[in-house]
């Protein structure tokens, strides 16, 4: 009798157990929606143009009355110097698709970098000096865009770039020193052609102009240098690189204008009255 009352509710148990799993829902899937993005945040149609800026200058010393500038750790001390950087870059753009472009960007660059001293201490037996020391650089640069707007939580001012460029660029250089008045110095002519990638932000300021702010973090780099030292000696040096990693030196800060098609432009729009 026992054993039977115990089959029974043995049986019984089972029985809820398995009506409750069949009534149990299933999961719903789960979705971060990045692939199909539902917010329109530039429509298909746009035309944009604009241009980012990197500037940077520093200078150390502050003539010949100056001991010269001193890191904190005392391996370089005595620096006299100057450090200029410009960086210029208009692009273009055409929205194919809604959120996403292809463009075309150009780019104009300018450094100048001037040591009149730098001593490098490595121990009481171990030290050496760089003295009147110049370099200067011109850069030209084209490259392909193609471009991806994905708005932050579903808004229509802010979003994240995500920009991948591939193209070529040509740069002229040329170091030198002064050593008894005489000049010794190199002429570099660099051609590079790379694949990078450079991820940032967009924020509409207003509703055509944005603030874009942009930083490698991704290159693939192929490089060709041909020098010319003291206008005699001809060497040359190829290869390639891969670099991951945050570059500061290559932050971009600029403005972008974007051109609404008639579809979606307000002032144009046949349902908006003209006030």
């Amino acid at each position: 009798m026992r054993k039977s009352s115990l089959i029974l509710l043995l049986a019984g148990l089972c029985a809820t157990f398995g009506v409750q799993a069949r009534e149990k829902k299933a999961p719903d899937p789960f979705d971060r929606g990045i692939e199909k993005p539902n917010t329109l945040f530039i429509p298909k149609g746009t035309v944009g143009a604009g241009a980012t800026f990197n500037f940077m200058t520093y200078q150390l010393g502050q003539g010949l009355e100056d001991v010269g500038f001193a890191l904190p750790t005392g391996l370089i001390n005595g620096m006299k110097g100057s450090l200029n950087r410009f960086t210029i870059s208009p692009n273009v753009e055409y929205f194919l698709w809604d959120n996403s472009c292809i463009g075309a960007r150009f780019s104009y660059g300018r450094m100048k970098l001037g040591v009149g001293n730098l001593n490098i201490s490595l121990g009481d037996d171990l030290s050496f000096g760089v003295k009147d020391y110049y370099y200067q650089s011109n850069s030209y640069e084209a490259c392909l865009t193609l471009r991806n707007y994905m708005p932050i939580a579903s808004s229509k001012r802010f979003a994240i770039i995500l920009e991948g460029r591939i193209g070529g660029a040509y740069s002229q250089s040329k170091s030198y020193k002064i050593e008894d008045g005489l000049k010794h110095g190199t002429y570099s002519d660099t051609f590079r052609a790379s694949f990078d990638f450079f991820p940032g932000l967009c924020i509409f300021v207003m509703n055509n102009v944005a603030l874009i702010a942009q930083m490698g973090v991704f290159g693939i780099t192929y490089r060709r240098v041909v020098q010319t030292t003291n206008q005699v000696d001809r060497s040359l040096m190829q290869g390639g690189n891969t670099s991951f990693g945050l570059n500061v030196f290559s932050i971009e800060v600029g403005t972008s204008f974007y051109i609404l098609d008639r579809r979606h432009n307000p002032k144009r729009h046949p349902n908006v009255q003209a006030e």
